[in-house]
């Protein structure tokens, strides 16, 4: 028994890769084509997009990052096949999928859209005119759509401009000079959790996941039903199971539990499902938390302020020392001049004596 309980600690606590990265967890998620398309069906409402299936996608985001730079690695391009009744291709479309958790809105979110646009305009330009030399110059060459999305977790309500003209000087003035577009918005909390409870699909227990940010929220989760959120992840593929610990352990490492509990909760949730995260809920308490850092910040609040008034009890220790030494040194004064004044005195009344 007891080695048995010692196999299942250190598979658990084995259970650490890097899962505290927020955006890497959310990166792993569009990833996935699965996840990708359920999000494009269920959660953008755009008709070109609503039969997408996962065998439809194809992810191209190194392609472009490579262009782009290190701080775009967060966010997703893909390339989406538009099929014919008959299932042959159509078309092809590129959906770019920024993914934003700050609190403070990017407000320069429509530029960073356009510059991967550019980018990828200009990289298909290349390809086709490798294809066929100087096709792009023809009337009736298209460049490709491009859909971009903003996927925002964040619990403040999305206030940054739509579209692109909005972010250049005289847009209603010269309007007709500007390049724009328009990006889509699809916020975790534009839906209630029985909105996403009744999708019963990964994607949406991934939107669940992610809304939990305050005592209230993990409240909210508690409500939903356990058998559903425990059968979607059971029937989930094991690769988005693997998504679920990782977005997991984000959410434990916020709620400041431990390490080595956090590991234990994944790892049985990893040999029993999901309902087990429902069994621990109540360990896992965000307002006893928040009182603890209230309590410690307080108590380091108290310590500075006893550190300043030892600091300026000292300084006024110093200060009347000084102001002591220096009545002494004015007492000596006034005591050696009337010394001097009784050594003169003296020395007149000898004089007088004498005479």
């Amino acid at each position: 028994m007891e080695k048995a309980s010692q196999d299942k600690r250190e598979k658990n606590a084995s259970y650490q890769p890097e899962m505290h990265v927020r955006n890497a967890n959310s990166r792993e998620i569009f990833k996935n084509n699965r996840l990708t398309s359920q999000f494009l069906r269920n959660y953008t409402d755009i008709p070109l997009l609503a039969n997408v299936m996962p065998e439809d996608i194809e992810d191209v985001s190194e392609k472009y990052q490579a262009f782009l730079g290190v701080e775009f690695e967060s966010d997703t391009i893909k390339k989406v096949y538009i099929r014919k009744a008959d299932g042959t291709i159509e078309r092809e479309v590129y959906v770019l999928s920024l993914i934003e958790h700050k609190s403070d809105i990017d407000y320069d979110v429509a530029m960073q859209l356009l510059r991967y646009m550019c980018v990828i305009w200009q990289e298909y330009k290349a390809t086709q005119n490798k294809i066929q030399e100087g096709s792009s110059r023809r009337k009736n060459f298209r460049y490709p759509l491009i859909i971009p999305i903003v996927y925002y977790e964040g619990k403040r309500k999305w206030t940054a401009d739509l579209n692109l003209k909005d972010r250049i000087e005289f847009s209603e003035e010269m309007e007709k000079y500007i390049p724009d577009f328009t990006y889509q918005v699809v916020s975790v909390r534009q839906y209630t959790n029985e909105e996403l409870s009744e999708k019963h699909d990964e994607m949406s227990l991934v939107m669940l996941i992610n809304k939990i940010q305050t005592e209230e929220d993990l409240s909210e989760f508690r409500k939903v039903s356990e058998e559903m959120v425990d059968s979607t992840y059971g029937n989930a593929p094991d690769e988005i199971k693997e998504i679920y610990k990782k977005i997991l352990w984000s959410l434990l490492m916020k709620l400041k539990v431990s390490n080595e509990e956090a590991s234990n909760i994944i790892g049985e949730i990893g040999g029993h499902g999901m309902g087990y995260l429902f069994e621990n809920m109540d360990e896992i308490d965000i307002g006893a938390l928040k009182r603890k850092v209230a309590l410690t910040r307080q108590r380091a609040e108290e310590e500075k302020q006893r550190a300043e008034e030892e600091k300026q009890r000292a300084d006024e220790e110093k200060q009347r020392a000084e102001e002591e030494k220096q009545r002494a040194d004015e007492e000596k004064q006034r005591a050696d001049a009337l010394e001097e004044e009784l050594q003169r005195l003296r020395k007149r009344l000898e004089i007088q004596g004498q005479k």
